[in-house]
C-alpha cells in the first residue's frame, strides 16, 4: 500500500513538474530552450598568523670601575707682608714776585701817500649758455622685492624616560604674501628751466672818499701791584698700612664611594596554543534529477522524473596556531646609593682646611706739612687809552651799479606716463599649528629646537624706460666790464704804538718731602694639601636589548561562489539555430588561426546569440583531401579556435561545446578517390552552430 501511494505520489510530481516545464502561451512555429547555469567559483588565498610577533629581551648588567681622586684638603694659608712706602727730597721753586710788563710808548712821522679812487665799479654782463639733454634708460621698479618665509622644521632627540615619547611640539604653514597691483606714474621727461637774461641798472652817486685817515693817540696807563700770603707744601700727605690676619676653619666634604646601576631582569614573552576555522567552500545548492518511476508507463525519458534543488554544505579546514598571550618585558630594580640612602657603604667623609675671610689691611692716613711764603701779585696788568683823530673826506662823482645782472628762470613742465606695478599687499606671514604630544612608556621625543622660519629674498622686477634726462642746466657766462678810476692825493698821519717791556719774576728754591712709591702688601702663600680618595663609579648602567621575533603565517585556499547556477526560465529561440547554422569562415589551408575577417563574422553573428545565457555546440567540418587523422585534428582545432575567442570576449566557458568532425559528414558525393572541383570541396570545409538544452 505504501509502494502505490509512494509511486503515485511520485508520477504526480512528475506531471506537475513536466507541466510546469512546458513554456506556456507557446505559439505555433516557434522553438524554446531552457538552459542550466552551472556555478561558478573561484580559488581565494586566505592567509592566517599562526604564531604571533613577539619581543625577546636580552639584559646586560650594569659595569662599574674603580678611580682613585685627589681631593684638596687644606687651602693653604695667605700671609700679607707690608712694604713700606719710599720718600725723597725734592727742589721745588716758589714765585715770591710775579712777572708783570710796562708799557714803552713810540710814534711815526706822517705820510702822503697816491691812492687811486674808482669812479666806475667794474661790472659785468650775462650770456646765457642753454641747457643740455640726452636720452637715458631709466630702470623703473615695476614689482617691489618682498621677502616670503620658509618654515625650519623643528629638531627632535630621543631620551629614556618614562612617559610622553614626543611632546607637543608645533608646525609653521606659510602663508603666502598678498601682491596688488598699483600705477605708478614715472617721470620719462624731468622738469627743466630755461634762462633768460635781465641786463644790469647803473645810476651816477655821490662817493665821500678819504684823503686822510682818521688816527688815533695813545696815552699807557700802569700795572697795580700788591702782596699776599701764599701757603706751600713743604711735604705731601701719605698713607701707612696695617694687616688684618687671615681667619680659618674646617668643614666635612662627604662624596660618594660607590655607583650602584640598575638590576634589569628579562621577563620571557607567553604563549598559548589556539585553532581558527576557515571556510574553504562556501555552502550552496545545486538542481538534481530523480531517477524515472519504476512504473512509468511514457516511452519518454524524461517523463515521470522531478527536479531537486539540493542543498550542498559548506566545507571548512582547521588551521592551528600559536597566539601571543603576553609579550616581552623588563623588571628593573634600583641598587642601593639612591638618593636618601647615608649607609657608610655608599658614602664617606674627609677634613678640609678653608680660609673663612682672607688677610686684609688697613689705611692709616698721614697729613701733609705747609709753610707761609710772602708774594707780589699783579693785580692790574699796564694798559693803554686811546684819543682819536678824525679823517679828512673829500666828494668825488661815481657810475654804482644798482642792480646786478640776473637771469629770469622759465619752468619747462615734466613729462610723465603711467607703468603698473606689483607690490607687496600683505607679507608673507606662518601659521602655527599644533601637533598633540604621544604618550607612552619608555621612549621619549623632545623637541630640542623650535620650528622656525627662514627669510627668502625675492628680488624686484623692474623694467627699463627712456627718459629725456638734463645732463648740464642752462647757465650764463660772465663778460667781465673793467671799472674806471681817478688818481688821489691823501696825507696819512702819524701812528702811536706801545711797546710792551716785560719785567721778570722773582723766585726762591726751597725743599719738600714727596712719597715715590705708596705703601703696599705682598701676599705669601703656603702650598696646599692633597689627599687620596677612592671611589666606585658607574661606568655604564645595565641595559636591555629588544629582539624582535616576527610573526609565522600560513596561506590556505577556499573556493568562494562568484555566480550562482540553476535553471532559467524557457526563452524562444529563432527555430533555425536550433539546427546546424553555418558560420562563413574562410580558413587558410591547414590552418586553424582566426583571421581578422572570420572574427568579425563571430561578432556579428554568434556573439548576439550568446548574450542571452543559452549554451552553444561548435562544429567544423573539413573536407575529404588528406588524411582522416589529419582531418580529425584539424577540424577539432578549428572548432576550438572559436571557442577560445568567444572567452576571451566575455562569455562563460560552460556555455559553449566544441565537437571536430573531420571528413565523416560529407554534403556532397566528394569522398576519396572521387574527381570534384574546388567549389564542391569548398562546400564540405564548413563551420556550424545550434543552440543545444543543456539539461
Amino acid at each position: 500500500m505504501k509502494k502505490l501511494f509512494l509511486s503515485g505520489a511520485l508520477l504526480a510530481a512528475g506531471f506537475t513538474t513536466l507541466a510546469q516545464d512546458l513554456p506556456t502561451n507557446a505559439e505555433p512555429g516557434k522553438c524554446y530552450v531552457r538552459c542550466k547555469t552551472p556555478e561558478v567559483w573561484k580559488n581565494q588565498d586566505v592567509t592566517i598568523e599562526v604564531a604571533p610577533a613577539y619581543k625577546r629581551i636580552v639584559t646586560h648588567p650594569a659595569q662599574y670601575k674603580t678611580v682613585t681622586e685627589s681631593v684638596l684638603v687644606d687651602e693653604g694659608e695667605q700671609t700679607l707682608v707690608v712694604v713700606p712706602a719710599k720718600y725723597e727730597a725734592q727742589d721745588f721753586t716758589v714765585v715770591t714776585k710775579e712777572a708783570s710788563q710796562r708799557l714803552s710808548k713810540t710814534a711815526s712821522k706822517p705820510t702822503i701817500a697816491t691812492e687811486t679812487v674808482v669812479t666806475k665799479e667794474a661790472s659785468q654782463r650775462l650770456e646765457v649758455v642753454p641747457a643740455q639733454y640726452e636720452m637715458r634708460d631709466v630702470i623703473v621698479t615695476v614689482q617691489e622685492g618682498y621677502k616670503k618665509l620658509v618654515p625650519v622644521p623643528a629638531k627632535y632627540e630621543e631620551q629614556d624616560v618614562v612617559v610622553t615619547i614626543k611632546e607637543a611640539s608645533q608646525r609653521l604653514e606659510t602663508i603666502p604674501a598678498k601682491m596688488k597691483a598699483v600705477t605708478e606714474t614715472v617721470v620719462v621727461k624731468e622738469a627743466s628751466q630755461r634762462l633768460e637774461t635781465v641786463p644790469a641798472q647803473y645810476e651816477m652817486r655821490d662817493v665821500i672818499v678819504t684823503v686822510k685817515e682818521a688816527g688815533q693817540r695813545i696815552e699807557v696807563v700802569p700795572a697795580k701791584y700788591e702782596t699776599r700770603d701764599e701757603v706751600v707744601i713743604i711735604k705731601e700727605a701719605s698713607q701707612r698700612l696695617e694687616i688684618v690676619p687671615a681667619v680659618y676653619d674646617t668643614e666635612t666634604i662627604t662624596y660618594k664611594k660607590r655607583d650602584y646601576g640598575s638590576t634589569l631582569k628579562a621577563v620571557p614573552a607567553a604563549f598559548r596554543n589556539d585553532s581558527e576555522t576557515i571556510e574553504v567552500r562556501a555552502k550552496s545548492a545545486q538542481w538534481q534529477m530523480s531517477e524515472r518511476a519504476p512504473d512509468c508507463t511514457s516511452s519518454d525519458p524524461n517523463d515521470c522524473r522531478y527536479w531537486c534543488y539540493k542543498e550542498v554544505p559548506a566545507q571548512f579546514t582547521t588551521v592551528n596556531k600559536t597566539v601571543l598571550d603576553r609579550d616581552a618585558a623588563v623588571e628593573t630594580s634600583q641598587g642601593p646609593c639612591q638618593d636618601g640612602d647615608n649607609s657608610p657603604n655608599c658614602f664617606a667623609t674627609y677634613t678640609k682646611r678653608v680660609m673663612k675671610t682672607p688677610p686684609t689691611t688697613r689705611v692709616v692716613t698721614i697729613p701733609e706739612v705747609t709753610k707761609v711764603v710772602k708774594k707780589t701779585v699783579m693785580i692790574a696788568p699796564p694798559t693803554t687809552r686811546t684819543i682819536d683823530v678824525p679823517a679828512v673826506t673829500k666828494v668825488v662823482k661815481k657810475r654804482v651799479m644798482v642792480t646786478p645782472p640776473t637771469t629770469r628762470v622759465v619752468p619747462i613742465p615734466e613729462e610723465t606716463t603711467l607703468v603698473k606695478t606689483t607690490v607687496v599687499d600683505t607679507p608673507a606671514t606662518t601659521r602655527v599649528i599644533d601637533i598633540p604630544a604621544v604618550t607612552k612608556i619608555i621612549k621619549k621625543t623632545v623637541m630640542v629646537t623650535p620650528p622656525s622660519t627662514r627669510e627668502v629674498e625675492v628680488p624686484a622686477v623692474t623694467k627699463v624706460v627712456k627718459k629725456r634726462v638734463m645732463v648740464t642746466p642752462p647757465t650764463t657766462r660772465i663778460i667781465p666790464i673793467p671799472e674806471e678810476t681817478t688818481t688821489v692825493q691823501k696825507t696819512i698821519p702819524a701812528t702811536e704804538s706801545t711797546a710792551v717791556v716785560a719785567i721778570p719774576e722773582v723766585t726762591t728754591v726751597m725743599k719738600k718731602t714727596v712719597m715715590a712709591t705708596p705703601p703696599t702688601t705682598r701676599i705669601v702663600k703656603s702650598d696646599p694639601k692633597y689627599t687620596s680618595i677612592k671611589k666606585t663609579i658607574l661606568e655604564k648602567d645595565a641595559y636591555t636589548d629588544e629582539i624582535t621575533v616576527p610573526a609565522k603565517y600560513k596561506t590556505v585556499t577556499k573556493e568562494v561562489l562568484v555566480s550562482k547556477g540553476g535553471l532559467t526560465s524557457w526563452k524562444t529561440v529563432d527555430c533555425e539555430l536550433v539546427t546546424n547554422t553555418p558560420l562563413p569562415i574562410n580558413w587558410n589551408t591547414g590552418s586553424s588561426t582566426l583571421t581578422p575577417a572570420a572574427k568579425r563574422i563571430i561578432d556579428a553573428r554568434l556573439l548576439p546569440v550568446l548574450t542571452d545565457g543559452v549554451a552553444v555546440a561548435i562544429e567544423s567540418h573539413t573536407d575529404a583531401r588528406g588524411s582522416k587523422t589529419s582531418n580529425q585534428s584539424l577540424s577539432e582545432r578549428r572548432a576550438q579556435s572559436v571557442v577560445n575567442y568567444l572567452v576571451t570576449r566575455g562569455v562563460n566557458p560552460s556555455q559553449l561545446t566544441a565537437n571536430g568532425f573531420g571528413e565523416t559528414k560529407l554534403t556532397n558525393r566528394c569522398a576519396d578517390g572521387v574527381s570534384c572541383t574546388e567549389r564542391e570541396h569548398a562546400a564540405n570545409r564548413r563551420t556550424t552552430f545550434r543552440v543545444i538544452n543543456q539539461n
